[in-house]
């Protein structure tokens, strides 16, 4: 992992290693032009934030911007195709120091930018995506309720156990270094599909028949599967057509406008395989596969 320790660049230390880990106090203030959200349209963790601004038609409230696919020793990176117009910075290091020079932590995305104070107010996805959810709804377009309260407290029960048992259990397994840890994290992770397969013959999405957060804390993991975890992951064991229930469930959100031009499968695929070099070392994208999507 690569981090800032007191504002020093460490592009291979962990995060337990750090002297300590600063946080980012959040703004209160909901107003529209205020706010830039800088995301990687390659990671599934910024897609939760950017799916729900996108889905709700908040891009006039919040801009939005990716960092570059390419990564490496420096970390996240903008070039001229995938410029940082709100502070002209080479990359994520420098933007992490320019809001605290003496900043602690991992470096990455997303990043909720307040461009009144010139600083970053936050950086965890599930907590952006909630906010934005709710606290924003106000100025959405589309004001749909993805936090019915009478579903609250299962949505964010839901939103947890999907991140420990699908979102982040990918990585566990595609970044292992031995095999019992693969083993184990490929069951868990197919173990949960099989869960999700079987909920979802009872219902067209997560909570009855309208989309709530827990559909878009998923849909960036199963839109990523088949052209990235699938290969690059080694997530092999079944492939993603034969939960025929989840399947028809990621088709149905990608045939959303809204939700679909959140998803760039070139930029993700670029990303994976030429980051990745203890995983890809040669750097070589892979032409396919062909999906039906």
């Amino acid at each position: 992992m690569a981090v800032l320790d007191k504002g020093i660049w460490y592009p291979n230390r962990e995060e337990h290693e750090l002297s300590a880990i600063d946080t980012f106090t959040p703004s209160k203030a909901i107003e529209a032009g205020r706010y830039h959200l800088y995301i990687s349209l390659a990671c599934p963790f910024a897609h939760r934030p950017y799916g729900v601004i996108s889905y709700l038609g908040l891009e006039d409230v919040v801009s939005i911007s990716s960092v570059a696919p390419e990564r490496y020793e420096d970390g996240w990176l903008f070039n001229e195709e995938y410029p940082d117009e709100i502070n002209q910075t080479k990359n994520l290091v420098e933007l992490f120091i320019l809001s605290h020079p003496a900043y602690s932590g991992k470096v990455t995305v997303p990043i909720l930018w307040d461009k009144v104070r010139n600083v970053i107010i936050g950086n965890d996805s599930a907590s952006l995506a909630m906010d934005f959810a709710t606290r924003w709804l106000p100025l959405a377009k589309n004001k749909f309720n993805l936090v019915p309260e009478n579903y609250k407290n299962e949505i964010i029960a839901l939103n947890e156990w999907l991140h420990g048992n699908v979102n982040r259990r990918v990585y566990n397994f595609g970044f292992a270094q031995d095999q019992k840890t693969y083993n184990t994290s490929s069951e868990i992770f197919f173990d949960a599909l099989e869960i999700l397969n079987a909920r979802l013959k009872k219902s067209r999405y997560l909570f009855d028949d309208e989309i709530t957060l827990p559909d878009l804390f998923l849909m960036p993991t199963l839109v990523r599967f088949e052209t990235v975890y699938e290969i690059h992951f080694k997530a092999n064991k079944q492939r993603l057509n034969s939960f025929e229930n989840l399947y028809r469930y990621m088709l149905d959100l990608v045939a959303i406008p809204n939700l679909r031009k959140t998803v760039d499968i070139n930029h993700s695929k670029l990303h994976y395989y030429m980051s990745h070099k203890h995983i890809n070392p040669t750097g070589i994208v892979p032409a396919g596969p062909k999906i039906a999507w």
